[in-house]
């Protein structure tokens, strides 16, 4: 399990608030023209790819109960179904978002993992 009571909800909000940032400043630069031509498609990209992360959390936020499983379990679906760059960017946002978070990712790659060990035919 992961840590603390409401830890896996504080992890939910912290990405929902950094990719939130990050959205919002990629889309501020495009706005301006702050970011070359060239460039556009790979700033779209992250842009998508935050959203793709982050889209499944705002449900889990507004639940009054069962949220910290909810939570838990949102958390190590979205880490078993994400790309490498997905994951990466879950692993930075936690980071940025707290030392408190600075363990999430192995805890979210082993409650992935025994999860698939228990369910080997089932996939997310």
């Amino acid at each position: 399990m992961i840590d603390g009571r409401a830890s896996a909800v504080r992890a939910v909000a912290a990405l929902l608030g950094v990719g939130a940032t990050e959205v919002r400043a990629l889309a501020s630069e495009l706005r301006l023209g702050a970011i070359a031509a060239y460039e556009m498609d790979d700033a779209l990209a992250r842009m998508h790819m935050i959203a793709e992360v982050v889209h499944d959390f705002p449900p889990v936020l507004a639940r009054t109960f069962g949220r910290e499983r909810a939570a838990r379990e949102t958390l190590v679906w979205r880490w078993g179904v994400s790309t490498d760059a997905a994951r990466e960017w879950i692993e930075d946002a936690l980071a940025e978002a707290g030392p408190q978070f600075r363990r999430f990712p192995e805890r979210l790659e082993r409650e992935h993992r025994r999860w698939m060990a228990k369910n080997p035919r089932q996939r997310f």
